[in-house]
């Protein structure tokens, strides 16, 4: 899966993409996504496309130029010019949130694949990612809620009506926990149960891109070597993974 994880102009300082807002880097954005096709097309082990990476649009696009949504579209129109056959993944609004399904509309292009990321509640899946803090166990009273797998299935109830009303394909692009959250594995379980109940897709984030999010470490969040035996993460991983038809 193709994932051009930091487009054009970046973001501002709300966070908004420049490409949603200036259209020298959208016009580069479609672009490099025209040059990619153009390579990996007809490449069987290319998944997929992954346009754009947590999208946030705080303020609205000027005149002309297409916001969040239109911007994927552009960007999917011209790589279907080019590529007819290879799925393209469209992300939700608000940090391609299950919240942000609440304001998506589907688009009318072939082999389009909705694409959610899930890191809720934050307090628990960041604790320590940010500086110092407090050990929040999960399940448990979080920031002054209770959260539970129902809590969970709450969160995730705007994708749920979004992939029932359209009959749509969704992907799980990121989930995690912070490896020294208490309880992290049951979260993962949790999460895990719900995308396969729901017949979604889904990836763990993330595989060596930084020891926090590995679960190739322990619990231990001062001990940077990996773990002789596998860890309660890994081994949950490890069982689904196993579940997959050859």
């Amino acid at each position: 899966m193709i994932d051009l994880h930091s487009p054009p102009g970046g973001r501002y300082e709300n966070n908004d993409l420049a490409i949603f807002n200036e259209p020298v880097y959208q016009d580069h954005f479609v672009a490099l996504w025209e040059r990619i096709a153009r390579r990996f097309r007809g490449r069987p082990a290319i998944w997929g496309y992954d346009l754009i990476n947590e999208p946030v649009q705080n303020l609205p696009s000027p005149a002309g130029v297409p916001d969040y949504l239109g911007t994927q579209v552009r960007a999917a129109r011209a790589i279907r010019a080019i590529d007819p056959e290879t799925p393209i993944f469209i992300a939700a609004a608000e940090w391609d949130s299950a919240q942000g399904f609440r304001e998506l509309e589907p688009i009318d292009i072939p082999r389009v694949i909705y694409q959610v990321h899930m890191y809720v509640p934050s307090a628990f899946t960041h604790q320590g990612v940010h500086g110092a803090w407090t050990p929040t166990a999960y399940p448990g009273r979080i920031e002054g809620e209770i959260w539970d797998k129902a809590r969970l299935r709450s969160v995730l109830e705007p994708v749920r009506v979004f992939q029932r009303a359209y009959n749509v394909h969704i992907y799980v692009g990121e989930f995690s926990a912070i490896r020294w959250a208490p309880g992290a594995v049951d979260y993962l379980r949790d999460c895990i149960e719900l995308f396969e109940e729901y017949d979604w897709d889904w990836s763990y984030h993330a595989y060596r891109e930084w020891d926090g999010w590995s679960v190739e470490h322990g619990d231990d969040p001062e001990d940077r070597a990996r773990t002789q035996e596998p860890s309660d993460r890994m081994r949950l991983l490890l069982e689904w993974f196993a579940r997959n038809k050859k």
